[in-house]
């Protein structure tokens, strides 16, 4: 009986005003980009986050974009995601995530925390999807002085483009197959080591089958990342170093296989992969209010595609340098040497961009 009343008390005090907690979070962002061959452009982006906690164990996030591009306002569902915490190690998500396999997209994308006014190739919008529509089961697993996070889910499978009118997007991967044409399911994961506090080490997969139901050809995407952060009393800062590099396999398929596009039958297999290497340095220990504020950044990204219908291989070097007003404001200005190889041209730019996030 005792029990009992203790479990009515329990879900009438859930009833109570002020049991829930609503946060909301998110960012904005406001830059400039002269890119070479390219008309110089303003852009301005707001992002808002939604976090609901309706009881200890069950919550919903929620993220929009608002960006102002091509004359008007675009509005895109990021995240939309209901959570519950099954035990200290283990949580169970559905709905729309960003993608747990790739580390820089699910930690890093947000203009706030990249270092750089723009995102690296390969890893963001290009050879891995950013967001999965499904569900998953993640945590932690603490080993002995380490941790070891996992991730496993199970989404719509991108879609395979086989018509266009731009013959370079032949043979690529549509990631917003949100209504999963041709019925394949993804299955993928990641797992992630931190033998020390500063550094994780991580592997992701993720595989499908992509195209028509009849005609189904194989999709494999892989990921490995290394992440290393250190506030050194020796180098008197903060260092960041990140890697990351990605794979995409996409088997053979038939395009145009009655030659009524006008360039078929052709067979090819899709193999692209590329990714990144980024050092930053902030003087932190530095005894001047504004100097410690100042961040060096240096990335160096690449994609390979020079065997696909693209055509070219690219490699960037970025130099950047930031001012962190706040520890949650920062100032960038960046400049970008671009090198494309198989006669497409060359587009180094210059870009600014300011960030605050709350």
């Amino acid at each position: 009986l005792r029990q009992e009343v203790e479990t009515l008390k329990t879900k009438v005090k859930e009833t109570f005003p002020g049991t829930t907690k609503f946060l909301l979070a998110g960012y904005g962002t406001a830059g400039f980009t002269a890119r070479s061959g390219e008309d110089p452009f303003f852009d301005a982006s707001f992002n808002a986050l939604f976090l609901f906690k309706m009881t200890d164990r069950l919550f919903f996030e929620g993220e929009m974009e608002l960006e102002f591009e091509d004359e008007e306002t675009t509005i895109n569902l990021e995240v939309a995601q209901a959570a519950y915490l099954l035990n200290d190690y283990m949580t169970i998500g559905v709905g729309r995530f960003l993608n747990p396999m790739d580390f820089f997209v699910e930690r890093q994308h947000m203009n706030w925390v990249n270092k750089l006014p723009d995102k690296p190739l390969a890893v963001y919008d290009g050879l891995l999807p950013e967001s999965e529509l499904g569900g998953q089961l993640r945590g932690v697993i603490p080993i002995g002085p380490t941790k070891l996070e996992y991730v496993g889910f199970v989404a719509n499978a991108p879609g395979l483009i086989t018509t266009t009118d731009d013959f370079s997007e032949l043979g690529m991967l549509d990631f917003d197959n949100d209504a999963n044409f041709g019925g394949h399911v993804a299955v993928g994961g990641r797992v992630g080591f931190i033998p020390i506090p500063q550094l994780e080490i991580g592997y992701g997969i993720q595989r499908s089958k992509v195209g028509p139901r009849d005609h189904a050809v194989e999709n494999i995407l892989q990921s490995v990342d290394f992440n290393y952060v250190s506030d050194s009393p020796f180098l008197k800062g903060l260092i960041n170093f990140r890697a990351q590099w990605g794979w995409s396999h996409v088997g053979d398929f038939v395009y145009d296989p009655d030659g009524s596009q006008g360039f078929g039958p052709l067979e090819f297999n899709n193999n692209r992969n590329g990714g990144y290497v980024e050092l930053a340095y902030r003087p932190t220990h530095i005894d001047n209010d504004y100097i410690k504020n100042f961040e060096g950044v240096f990335r160096y990204d690449r994609l390979n595609q020079l065997h696909t219908p693209v055509g070219f291989d690219e490699q960037r070097w970025s130099i950047g340098l930031n001012y962190w007003v706040t520890p949650s404001a920062v100032l960038k200005l960046a400049y970008e040497f671009d090198d494309k190889n198989g006669g497409a041209r060359n587009q180094d730019a210059f870009l600014m961009q300011a960030a605050v996030g709350f």
